[in-house]
């Protein structure tokens, strides 16, 4: 695989987790061994290890397990002392609180009582109480005491040699004080010596077929049924037909796939192909058949189904069904359980007889346990005309889509308009009905050109928004908040420059690492290499913080496409020189 061998990459957003181990467990196992420690010490990434052994987490996190660094050793002390810092101050506060009370109900007693001896006794219990105040907040104040002499002399030593200040660290690598000085010591994610650190085989750039097995375009991925993965491209060398690989990713990264097959008939083109798979383990392909003017198609499958040992990868076709004409844009495809399916796409109908109008439409269908499509309906969503249709599932039935429409008029002031170039619309799944809401969100009310987006669910109700403004050649975010109950959609945080410059896609994850843990996930083409932005969303103060941008892919690449897995993981797709490839790369957390 030719110049995509180093390519790999782990990405860490920028918020602190982990569990502490307490200090001592140093003082009572010196019976574990440096590597067992450290393999502990990354227990919440699902580590299991054996000593001097390279493993692979189930969060697609890879760590080099070994002895212990001293600076491994340090951080962990250090990490450790101020949690007993804290925990100390935090036990005086409380412990205050306790015995104040306790000596108020004390002092409330006494006043109450008749009987002398009762009151002496009492009186006693206050005495009592404040001197076991005063003992136990002396135990954690020497506690927090010799938590910060510590702290202090862990810092004096370890400035005593080289600094970080002073030293370089290859890529991939972070520098860290220590007692002997500064050191250089892989990321999370890379092994290496700390100088020298790449990313393990199992996650560089692969080839999806074998060498000059195909040459790829338009490139789209959906996951499904849990670890069930689907590519559909446009084949160019087989005269442009569409192409279908169905198959399974294991958690060292590399994905089981079924042979390559058509989904077109001989002689058929298949432009901008988008694919979704079902609960119930069928898939659904939509593509129109010429690049300008062409018909939408839609086709589906069913995997599995012979009950054949072996031939769990098994496609069962049904016919394929057409759906509108004079097509030139990309569609938007989208699953319901059980094996209901959701196309977006761009419409035409004669307006008058000389006059052709353009609208947004979406058709609603399910998928048979053969293949077969029963169409349920279609419904327009605006009486614009759109393109560059995205959408995102914000819940069991609901969805956020994404285009770039035609101005809107106000019926009440015709001369009035407002742009749609950035438009958003919320829309669900109602019975056998897809409802649309009419009042639509535009991020740039006042501008055109608005080109390439992507949409993702970055936490419950709140969906994040990337899109490059074409009239400033800058790429931008935005964040929108959905009401529970009504639906409705509004800005929280204004669309804000992340990059400059042009990328011919703009793309996002949804929930990347998990719905506890917001993050926004956007990639797009940078200079030199494929960018990966990663954002951390506080909830609380609805704002975007913590972000970085990190190249997961140091080749140009014409077609991307990416998908979350779950655990931390993501798969993306792309095409480098008509050449289909995969990668996986994993967010962990530093």
């Amino acid at each position: 695989m030719p110049g995509l061998l180093d390519n790999a990459v782990h990405i860490r957003p920028t918020l602190a987790i982990g569990s502490l181990l307490v200090a001592t467990l140093i003082a009572t196992a010196p019976q574990l061994s440096s590597a067992t420690l450290k393999a502990k010490l990354f227990s919440d990434g699902h580590l299991a290890a054996d000593e001097g052994h390279e493993v692979f987490a189930r969060n697609a996190d890879a760590v080099q397990v070994g002895d212990a660094t001293v600076a491994e050793n340090a951080d962990f002390l250090t990490k450790t002392l101020s949690r007993f810092q804290n925990l100390a101050t935090s036990a005086q506060q409380s412990i205050q609180s306790r015995h104040e009370k306790e000596e108020q109900r004390l002092k409330d007693s006494i006043s109450q009582a008749s009987n002398a001896n009762v009151k002496m006794a009492l009186e006693r219990s206050v005495a009592s109480n404040k001197e076991a105040l005063e003992e136990t907040q002396g135990i954690y104040r020497n506690i927090a005491s010799f938590s910060s002499d510590m702290l202090s002399m862990l810092k004096k030593t370890s400035k005593s040699g080289t600094t970080c200040e002073q030293l370089y660290c290859g890529k991939h690598a972070s520098c860290a004080d220590t007692f002997q000085g500064a050191s250089c010591v892989c990321n999370e994610g890379y092994i290496g010596l700390g100088q020298e650190c790449r990313a393990p085989a199992e996650f560089a750039p692969r080839l999806l077929l074998g060498e000059n097995a195909a040459r790829a375009a338009d490139i789209h991925v959906a996951s499904f049924d849990t670890n069930k993965v689907a590519v559909v491209f446009r084949d160019i060398s087989k005269g442009n037909a569409g192409a279908l690989m169905v198959g399974s990713l294991g958690e060292a990264g590399n994905m089981e796939l079924s042979p390559l097959e058509v989904f077109t008939a001989p002689g058929e083109k298949a432009f901008a192909p988008v694919v979704a798979g079902t609960d119930g383990r069928q898939i659904a392909i939509a593509w129109r058949d010429d690049q300008r003017k062409g018909n939408c198609r839609l086709r589906a499958a069913a995997l599995g189904t012979s009950g054949v040992r072996g031939a769990e990868m098994a496609l069962s076709w049904g016919p394929t069904m057409d759906f509108c004409t004079n097509q030139a844009h990309k569609m938007s495809i989208q699953s319901f359980p059980p094996n209901r399916i959701m196309v977006l796409y761009s419409d035409k109908a004669k307006g008058s007889e000389t006059a052709t109008e353009s609208f947004g439409n979406s058709m609603l269908a399910d998928i048979s346990s053969l293949g077969n499509i029963s169409l349920l309906g279609n419904f327009r969503f605006t009486d614009s005309a759109v393109a560059r249709l995205e959408a995102t599932k914000v819940s069991k039935n609901g969805f956020v889509l994404a285009a770039r429409a035609s101005p809107a008029t106000d019926d009440m002031n015709p001369k009035a308009s407002v742009e749609q170039e950035a438009m958003a619309m919320y829309g669900e799944l109602v019975g056998e009905d897809l409802v649309f809401d009419p009042n639509p969100v535009n991020l740039e009310p006042e501008k055109g050109q608005v080109w390439a987006r992507g949409l993702s669910l970055i936490a419950p109700n709140t969906v994040a928004y990337a899109y490059q403004d074409a009239s400033k050649m800058e790429l931008k975010l935005a964040v929108l908040d959905i009401d529970p109950q009504t639906h409705k959609m509004k800005v929280v945080e204004d669309p804000s420059t992340f990059q400059k410059g042009f990328s011919p896609y703009v793309s996002m994850l949804s929930l990347p690492y998990s719905a506890s843990d917001p993050y926004t996930l956007t990639y797009y083409q940078g200079e030199k290499s494929a960018i990966a932005s990663i954002c951390a969303w506080n909830s609380d103060r609805q704002q975007l913080q913590n972000c970085e941008d990190f190249p997961w892919l140091s080749h140009k690449a014409s077609s991307v496409s990416g998908v979350a897995l779950g655990e931390g993981r993501v798969l993306m797709t792309f095409v480098a020189s008509d050449i289909p490839y995969y990668t996986v790369f994993g967010l962990s957390k530093k």
